[in-house]
């Protein structure tokens, strides 16, 4: 494996998800597999194909644009609340809007406030 390719897709893995091997070849591990196989096929890619690195670091964007759609579609269609358009927000990429929520989460966070929906109340 080599020191720029550390075969860990972040830093919630313990184990590796692959190696590579002196020719450049990327080697599943089962770590990897088991973690990637179905998101990759969410997306039309089959993990078999993946046989670079250059394959996989494709492979995770064009999987992580499909995941973000599929979380703008589901928060867009969510009841509206602070935590939908900072949902949103970082769909859309929109990291002015996704700070400016974020700060204001904090703080109502750290005041400890509730948002009471008075129709659901009667």
């Amino acid at each position: 494996m080599y020191d720029d390719h550390p075969g860990r897709a972040d830093d919630i893995h313990l184990e590796p998800v692959y190696h590579i091997d002196e020719n450049g070849l990327l080697a599943w591990t089962d770590e990897g597999l088991r973690t990637y196989r179905r998101r990759f096929a969410q997306f039309g890619i089959r993990i078999e194909t993946i046989t670079t690195y250059e394959d996989y670091r494709t492979a995770l964007q064009r999987s992580a644009a499909g995941l973000q759609d599929q979380l703008l579609a589901i928060a867009t269609d969510g009841p509206r609340s602070l935590e939908r358009n900072l949902l949103v927000a970082v769909a859309k990429d929109d990291q002015p809007e996704y700070r400016r929520l974020m700060r204001l989460l904090e703080a109502r966070n750290r005041l400890g406030l509730q948002v009471v929906d008075q129709r659901r109340e009667r």
